[in-house]
């Protein structure tokens, strides 16, 4: 009995509120970690699917005006600043779950 601290022996009210809500606090963020991880992990092969073919459809186009249509307006820049950011995207994306991850 002498190796448990009582809640109302020495702390003041303001101490106990304080130390209440900041396990409250912690829960709600392990809740709320926890849900998105979930969702991310149940539409991942979704998002995965949907950056790559963008990343991929991107630089097949780029190629394909480039070197069989030379004289054409095709944006060669900005579809390959497209692919690249999807490719990005992706990393990123793995990234998010690696951090959400429950340990």
């Amino acid at each position: 009995m002498n190796g448990i601290k009582m809640a109302w022996t020495n702390d003041t009210i303001s101490d106990v509120v304080t130390h209440g809500a900041r396990r409250a606090l912690a829960g709600v963020s392990v809740a709320l970690r926890v849900t998105l991880y979930a969702v991310l992990a149940v539409l991942r092969p979704f998002i995965v699917v949907a950056l790559s073919a963008l990343t991929l459809v991107g630089l097949a186009a780029t190629l394909f005006y480039a070197v069989l249509v030379p004289g054409s307006h095709f944006p060669t820049g900005l579809v390959l600043v497209m692919s690249a950011a999807s490719a990005v995207m992706i990393v990123l994306f793995y990234a998010l779950m690696e951090l959400l991850l429950p340990q």
